[in-house]
């Protein structure tokens, strides 16, 4: 399974029926800290927003019982699964949720890993392209788990995949791993901000200064051997533009 990346919150897309919703609770059990579940589609804007209260104070946005159990855990996983059931409003209102943790007027813990599943909306029960501002709050992870890997579960029970290897974050391996990605803007400048007018397609990982820094502190993590082995050949091989060379993003610091 991916690490998940803190501060960056994650959705895994694959088809109906693979494993994604009891492989992100079984990370969960795994870590041994709780794991809400909550459904886009069988909620309201205010499930998120929070919901209006008047009190002698003002107003306040109270936040859903999910949110309280999750802030008095301090840490666990808030899995937004089949999220592309969710209608554009339930998407809108999520904004805040995803990227900042903040729900109504509540702020949940660093600690508390926002993780999402989805099928395509195409294979989704009344789906809907993710928004452009919702896509983009998100590292996108494609999941197609192995048939030997169903095989041996089968048989011999199910567990959880091995994770990638990481290495533990420092300023030292981010300074490197953004300068490598400023490098690589500085010579494609027009891959800094390409938001897609296909809605397919930005419903997905699209370039942005956001989903650039979301790649700079991947980079960070990953070990020499894991930046030459699963990046894509695009950003791994150097090409040659104009008499340029387009910088490495896997090269070694």
């Amino acid at each position: 399974m991916p690490p998940v990346v803190p501060a960056w919150p994650c959705v895994s897309w694959g088809d109906p029926g693979t494993g994604k919703s009891s492989l992100i609770n079984a990370a969960a059990e795994a870590d041994g800290v709780p794991c809400e579940t909550v459904i886009g589609s069988l909620r309201e804007p205010s499930d998120f927003a929070g919901l209006p209260v008047v009190t002698d104070d003002g107003v306040r946005l109270e936040p859903p019982a999910w949110a309280k159990r999750l802030h008095a855990a301090q840490s666990g996983y808030l899995f937004l699964d089949e999220l592309s059931t969710s209608p554009p409003a339930v998407q809108a209102a999520m904004l805040g949720v995803a990227l900042e943790r903040r729900v109504g007027d509540l702020l949940l813990p660093r600690a508390v890993q926002v993780v999402a599943a989805a099928n395509p909306p195409e294979r989704a029960a009344d789906g809907w392209d993710l928004t452009p501002p919702l896509a983009n709050r998100f590292l996108h992870i494609s999941y197609t788990p192995a048939v030997d890997g169903w095989i041996d579960g089968m048989t011999a029970g199910f567990s959880l995949p091995a994770s990638g290897r990481v290495s533990q974050p420092n300023r030292e391996r981010t300074a490197v791993a953004r300068a490598h990605v400023a490098a690589f803007i500085r010579c494609r400048p027009v891959l800094l901000d390409a938001c897609p007018t296909n809605p397919t397609a930005s419903g997905r990982a699209w370039p942005s200064r956001r989903t650039w820094t979301m790649t700079a502190d991947v980079l960070a993590l990953l070990s020499d051997e894991d930046k030459r082995s699963r990046l894509p050949r695009r950003l791994r091989v150097g090409r040659r533009r104009r008499g340029r060379r387009i910088p490495d993003l896997a090269a070694r610091s």
